[in-house]
């Protein structure tokens, strides 16, 4: 939904759509590696599952700055287009994640 919201708003400011929707669709890639991450560091131990976490974190940040710079890289017109929708749609994502966690965190116990 976000992709396609920053793809029409880019279509309607004259700014490379494509780039609008694969920047906010990078939001969605963070989601993807952001759960895997995180159901791997539930299956280990305490202190292993932190060092799981943590790594997840690193893996997510060097998928999302490497896709923007390729981005920059091969299109650089359409780059501050790509980044602008990643950070809008990452500022929509980061708050509900955080409440959904919090949700659950209500009915379950943290492993962490």
């Amino acid at each position: 939904m976000a992709a396609g919201l920053c793809a029409g708003v880019a279509g309607v400011l004259g700014r490379p759509a494509w780039a609008a929707a694969l920047g906010a669709g990078l939001v969605l890639l963070t989601w993807i590696l952001d759960t895997l991450a995180w159901r791997q560091a539930g299956a280990r131990e305490r202190g292993l599952a932190l060092d799981v976490a943590l790594g997840g974190l690193i893996v997510r940040l060097a998928v999302s700055l490497g896709a923007l710079v390729a981005i920059g890289l091969l299109a650089r017109p359409a780059f501050a287009t790509a980044a602008l929708s990643f950070v809008a749609a990452f500022t929509v994502y980061l708050p509900m994640r955080t409440v959904a966690l919090v949700r659950l965190g209500a009915h379950r116990e943290a492993r962490i």
